[in-house]
């Protein structure tokens, strides 16, 4: 055996700075190169993008250069066919706000969904910026909807928004009587950034012994903080990128360290036995495919009622993907959403 001080090779092995493994010194390498991908996906992106429609290239594009030919929808108008109405209830920082959407013309108990909105955990802070959105779920699930006024990322850090909406969360399982709700018809559900807290207080929930909700609805969904999936490279620059998403994950939490705290990362909790039923969307081009890819083959192997839909050449979100053109639903979103939203109603909709 060659002596461990031998001068031999590229290297000296007294000049060379060196680390020592038991009876073995090797040699501390410089900066190694970047990892190169085996696949141009900048090339594949342009390819995908000439052979499919307008439409499909339009909303691929990154959000920053979609065009803004048309209007987006207004966030603020309620249905006419809802009452709004905002109620105090107790949270861990002190008193929160919370909007309730309940049918006018109820004459029995009814379901409620509860949104917990996306916005990458910082937007749509307050309580006027869903209405519209809460307005078509209440009308096409058929219940009551509910949305609190959680702590946005530039007002607390992690995990504040989780602990405001499971305490929410309990509050209207409580109250479901009072509030003319069926307590067993109590549905939860948000895109993306909201999926991710969705999850999170569904675990919480199951964990603490409070009633689980009915279903799951998780969009477009963030199970997985560490944004360390080869979609993430795959997609970095579709519709919502990588750096975006890496921008607002560092908003959200306090450090590296919390990406590994499964109320952040929920793909990382011990266990997934015991949820409620869940439905999942994902595009396929999008960054967050890999993530719910595997949430959701994880679940089913808890034994997870999942319902799994990718959406096929569909970016971030596309499940309520708008033209920016038309300003209109875009073709594949119009023809999924009824479908999608049938399905939630037999949790949550009306009892037939």
């Amino acid at each position: 055996m060659a002596d461990n001080g031998a001068k031999s090779g590229a290297w000296n092995g007294d000049a060379v700075p060196a680390i020592e493994f038991g009876p073995w010194k090797l040699p501390i390498p410089g900066g190694l190169p970047p990892l190169a991908n085996k696949v141009d996906y900048e090339a594949l992106r342009q390819k995908r993008m000439a052979e499919v429609d307008e439409e499909t290239r339009l909303i691929n594009l990154p959000f920053a250069e979609q065009p803004r030919e048309a209007p987006p929808p207004p966030m603020h108008v309620l249905a006419p066919e809802l009452e709004a109405r905002n109620v105090e209830v107790p949270g861990p920082a002190g008193p929160m706000q919370m909007r309730l959407y309940l049918p006018k013309n109820r004459k029995e108990k009814v379901g409620l969904y509860f949104h917990t909105h996306g916005g990458g955990w910082c937007m749509f802070d307050g309580l006027e910026n869903c209405d519209t959105e809460n307005s078509m779920y209440a009308k096409d699930f058929g219940c009551a909807v509910a949305q609190v006024d959680f702590r946005v990322s530039w007002k607390a850090k992690f995990p504040a928004a989780v602990e405001d909406c499971f305490a929410a969360y309990k509050w209207v399982v409580e109250h479901a009587d009072e509030l003319g709700v069926d307590p067993t018809r109590i549905g939860i559900g948000g895109g993306c950034t909201g999926a991710n807290l969705a999850t999170v207080v569904s675990l919480m929930a199951r964990d603490a012994g409070v009633q689980k909700p009915a279903v799951q609805w998780l969009w477009t969904p963030v199970f997985d903080a560490r944004n360390n999936t080869q979609s993430y490279e795959e997609f970095a620059n579709y519709s919502l990128t990588q750096a975006q998403a890496e921008v607002v994950t560092r908003l959200y939490l306090r450090s590296k360290e919390d990406t590994f705290d499964w109320r952040a990362s929920p793909i990382l909790a011990e266990t997934f036995e015991g949820m409620p039923p869940a439905v999942i969307w994902v595009g396929e081009w999008e960054v967050l495919r890999e993530e719910a890819r595997a949430f959701a083959a994880r679940a089913k192997e808890a034994g997870v009622d999942v319902h799994y839909i990718e959406g096929e050449q569909q970016p971030h979100a596309g499940i309520y993907a708008i033209n920016p053109k038309t300003g209109r639903p875009s073709k594949y979103s119009a023809k999924t959403v009824p479908e999608i939203h049938g399905l939630i109603r037999r949790y949550i909709g009306p009892r037939d």
